[in-house]
C-alpha cells in the first residue's frame, strides 16, 4: 500500500510535469479538464499474490489552442482505502511537504480534436513527459479519444500504463514501506489507468 501511495504520487501519472504552465488561463483556451467527471486509478501488488486498486483525485489541467495539453495531480489525495496507509504514501513514498504535485503533459494535434463529431473515437498515440517526485521521464501514451456534446473530449487509455518506481526515485521509499507494514514483497511495478473527461472553453 505505501508503494501504491508512491505509484499515486509518480501518476501524480501521475501522468504528469511541470504543469504550472499548462494551467494558466492561457493554456487552457481549448479545453479544460472536468475533474468531477475524470479519475485516475492504480493497481499495486504485495506478499506476491495481492493486488489493490487505488487512486489519486485533486486532478486539473486542460489543452490549449496550441496543443499543449497538461494534467497535474495532488499527491496529497491518495486513497488507499486505509487512513494509516494513506498517511505513509503522502509522508515516506510521495513526501507531499516537498512535492505535493506530479504531472502529465504532451504535444497533440489540435485540428484533429476538433474533427471529432459527438460519439466519433480516435486511437492516438503520444510521447508524454511525467514529472514526479523531482524526476521526470517520458513514457508512451496509446489513448482513445472521444468526442462529447458541445465540442468535449472524453480520454482513456487505450493500452495499461506500467509505471517504474525506480525511475522517479521511490524504490527506497517502497522498500522502507515494506518493512514498516512487515510485508515479504512490494512490487516496483504499478499499472495505472485512467479517465479524463475535457470541456470545450
Amino acid at each position: 500500500m505505501l508503494f501504491n501511495r508512491r505509484l499515486s504520487n509518480l501518476f501524480t501519472i501521475t501522468f504528469i510535469t511541470a504543469l504550472s504552465a499548462l494551467t494558466s488561463q492561457a493554456v487552457l483556451a481549448g479545453w479544460t479538464l472536468d475533474s468531477d467527471a475524470s479519475s485516475l486509478y492504480y493497481v499495486t501488488s504485495k506478499a506476491a499474490s495481492v493486488s489493490e486498486v487505488n487512486s489519486l483525485g485533486g486532478l486539473s489541467g486542460g489543452i490549449n489552442d496550441d496543443g499543449n495539453a497538461g494534467v497535474t495531480i495532488s499527491l496529497g489525495t491518495v486513497d488507499t482505502a486505509i487512513e494509516i496507509r494513506n498517511e505513509r504514501m503522502r509522508d515516506i513514498v510521495f513526501e507531499v511537504a516537498s512535492y505535493p504535485l506530479a504531472s502529465v503533459s504532451l504535444m497533440t494535434d489540435v485540428s484533429m480534436l476538433k474533427s471529432l463529431a459527438a460519439g466519433e473515437s480516435m486511437s492516438m498515440a503520444y510521447e508524454a513527459t511525467v514529472d514526479l517526485h523531482g524526476a521526470t521521464q517520458v513514457v508512451t501514451l496509446d489513448v482513445l479519444v472521444s468526442g462529447l456534446k458541445e465540442g468535449g473530449l472524453l480520454v482513456t487509455l487505450a493500452r495499461p500504463l506500467i509505471i517504474h518506481a525506480a525511475a522517479f526515485g521511490l524504490a527506497d521509499s517502497v522498500e522502507q514501506l515494506r518493512e514498516i507494514a512487515g510485508l515479504p514483497s512490494i512490487n516496483n511495478n504499478v499499472v495505472v489507468d485512467f479517465t479524463l473527461q475535457f470541456d470545450a472553453d
